[in-house]
């Protein structure tokens, strides 16, 4: 089973990591979006954040996750990150 989900990991990181076409990419920039390079990854977490920023409980969770281990890593000191919910306004 281990090897089913390294394949699996494998595959959905190098389908994210492909480039958007010219019409996806255009899509975005017209939804008001300015992405240099635009990836699979980088639809999947602009999708991610519209849902939070309607109201989606398990998208503002996702996020936070996201944006905590990315400050993780980056940092390496494990502090907390704090997402200020300026949605309503």
């Amino acid at each position: 089973m281990r090897e089913n989900d390294k394949l699996l990991y494998k595959t959905m990181k190098s389908l994210l990591n492909e480039r958007l076409s010219d019409a996806e990419a255009q899509s975005l920039k017209d939804e008001g979006f300015e992405v240099k390079n635009p990836t699979r990854k980088t639809a999947v977490m602009i999708a991610l954040y519209k849902k939070a920023s309607s109201g989606d409980l398990s998208a503002i969770k996702e996020l936070r996750s996201i944006v905590s281990e990315k400050s993780e890593e980056k940092n390496g000191n494990g502090r907390a990150v704090v997402i200020v919910d300026d949605v309503g306004n």
